[in-house]
């Protein structure tokens, strides 16, 4: 239920607090007065978009703010704000304040913790209906027909909802799992081919754990072999190899241990010279060979470069599929194989995942049929009571459809069901979709037939009419103006309404009043009783003359809603 609304700075209104009541509020005034933007703050409260334009010419910042108390057992809206995080008072009032200031900042809060928008339109579609001007588009479009159905079920539906929800998850759950293991039949196929391509691939190339490094080593002794060839060639003709008269390094070795052996007698301590010396001219004759067959087996072969650089493309080709070194490349075929074989023999873990989901789905569509069923019985159920609504708004005749489109081999965690609803607005005419009712005089009957009948459905406790009388008159007048009384018996209600009738049955009568002070446009809104109510309906009565016939008028109908 609103208690109050408070608009500061808000387009038109500088500074006006709103108090509403329990059952009918009315709120009149002439035509753009501002009713209309009450409507709108209201809408800002429930999440609307609020803008730096909406700030009243002159001023900085604009605030809307609402009083709301909300029902003890609407557990979901309860569980909605534990879950943000919002603390109820124990008078369960909820204080939803909106902000915007002159640089486009806005700002939401919800008993002063800040929120964002979707909280705030979540938190919102448990307190406020608003039956705006442009409701229909909504209300009429079928995707909304399925949930006002089920809103009207019982304990049964709900229970055989969840159990669907419940299956349709585990349908997807499984077919994913299929999907995701081993993919269709045909993806299972390109999977088999392209991993036994990978495998022989890799399998081809007979590769082997520091076979890159060794190539690379002989690549490069391969490409710096002159280089070698010259070097030791010059080494092993200075150590061992006379010319020119001049004798190699291993000649004189051995002619100065020839010397110094003809000197050991003489003094002990030369033999330890000698030693070392023999010790260098064993090793010298050690190396002779060695080195003689390293130079020799130096060879310049082009071919044998152009064969290691095959071999070395080859790597480097398989290493950017597979990965960065030999060890990786050979990790990858391992598991390209197990992959393989997964897959090959993976036909029982096929069957057995594909037979699990079509046990399911004989669970499923058993109980989708049986959610059809119950809804085929509501639809009949509601087909009576709108029609006897629609009777009773003067629309004589009309005949209202549900029609039911059930959806063969269809999953979804709502059922098999399309529902539509369908109107004949007139004896004789095709059951056409809401949508395309043309009148706006049966537009408005319509919607208000369709909230009375599903009212007690809904959590909200706060309805909320903006112009519901659009495009009726005469007779029709009274039969709106006593639905809306009888609504607003179970539910708040608040409506912005030209008619006498209407404003007539207000609990509380609200009237909006616009003037211009200077150079500035202002509006205020006050409850208005006793004379100045009077005086108001008789203007409405009358298009604003205020005659002394349209003042006994509004008399008269004030003292029959009384």
């Amino acid at each position: 239920m609103l208690f109050e609304l408070y608009l500061k700075n808000y387009i038109i209104f500088e500074n006006e607090r709103i108090e509403f009541i329990e059952g009918l509020n009315v709120i009149t005034g002439e035509t753009g007065s501002g009713k209309s933007i009450i409507i709108d703050a209201l809408g800002i409260l429930c999440g609307g978009r609020f803008v730096k334009e909406d700030i009243k010419s002159g001023d900085d910042i604009a605030i809307i703010e609402g009083i709301f108390e909300i029902d003890n057992d609407n557990d979901e809206l309860k569980l909605l704000l534990d879950e943000y995080g919002i603390t109820i008072e124990s008078d369960n009032i909820l204080l939803i304040q909106r902000e915007v200031n002159s640089k486009g900042r806005s700002y939401s809060r919800i008993n002063g913790n800040n929120v964002t928008i979707n909280m705030l339109k979540n938190i919102t579609q448990y307190i406020v209906d608003i039956v705006a001007q442009n409701e229909h588009q909504q209300l009429f479009k079928s995707a909304s027909h399925l949930k006002l159905i089920d809103n009207y079920g019982t304990e049964e539906l709900c229970k055989l909802k969840n159990e669907i929800s419940i299956l349709t998850k585990e349908i997807d759950k499984t077919d994913k799992i299929l999907e995701e293991l081993y993919g269709t039949s045909h993806e299972r196929e390109r999977k088999l081919d392209l991993l036994r391509f990978q495998i022989d691939e890799i399998e081809k190339s007979n590769l082997k754990i520091g076979e890159k490094e060794e190539l690379d080593g002989k690549r490069f002794v391969l490409i710096n072999a002159e280089k070698l060839h010259t070097v030791i060639s010059s080494i092993y003709e200075t150590l061992y190899y006379s010319k020119d008269y001049n004798k190699s390094v291993f000649d004189n070795l051995g002619q100065c241990l020839s010397e110094i052996n003809s000197i050991s007698n003489i003094d002990p301590a030369i033999n330890e010279f000698k030693e070392q010396m023999g010790d260098c001219l064993y090793k010298l004759e050690d190396l002779k060979m060695p080195l003689m067959e390293y130079r020799d087996g130096i060879e310049f072969s082009s071919n044998e470069i152009n064969i290691i650089e095959e071999r070395l493309s080859a790597i480097d080709k398989l290493s950017k599929k597979y990965g960065d070194t030999i060890k990786d490349i050979l990790l990858f075929k391992e598991e390209a194989v197990n992959e393989y074989e997964r897959l090959l023999n993976g036909k029982e873990s096929i069957k057995q995942l594909s037979n699990k989901i079509e046990d399911l789905k004989e669970v499923y569509f058993a109980k989708a049929t049986m959610l059809s069923g119950i809804r085929n019985d509501i639809s009949k159920k509601l087909e009576e009571k709108i029609e006897i609504e629609l009777n009773e708004l003067n629309m004589e005749g009309a005949v209202f459809f549900v029609k039911n489109e059930i959806r063969e081999n269809y999953i979804d965690r709502n059922g098999i069901d399309k529902i539509e609803f369908l109107l004949s607005a007139n004896p004789g005419e095709p059951e056409r979709p809401l949508i395309k009712v043309a009148s706006g005089g049966e537009v408005s009957r319509i919607m208000l037939a369709l909230k009375t009948v599903f009212i007690d459905a809904e959590s909200t406790n706060c309805i909320i009419f903006d112009e519901i009388d659009a495009g009726i008159g005469g007779v029709t007048t009274n039969a709106v103006a006593k639905k809306l009384k009888s609504i607003s018996k179970k539910k708040q209600t608040l409506c912005i309404t030209h008619l006498a009738q209407i404003a007539s049955l207000g609990d509380n009568h609200l009237h909006v009043n616009k003037y211009i002070d200077g150079d500035r446009t202002f509006s205020t809104i006050k409850k208005i009783v006793k004379d100045e109510r009077i005086a108001e309906i008789a203007k409405m009565i009358d298009g604003g003359k205020d005659s002394k016939s349209s003042f006994n008028l509004a008399k008269e109908l004030l003292n029959k809603s009384n």
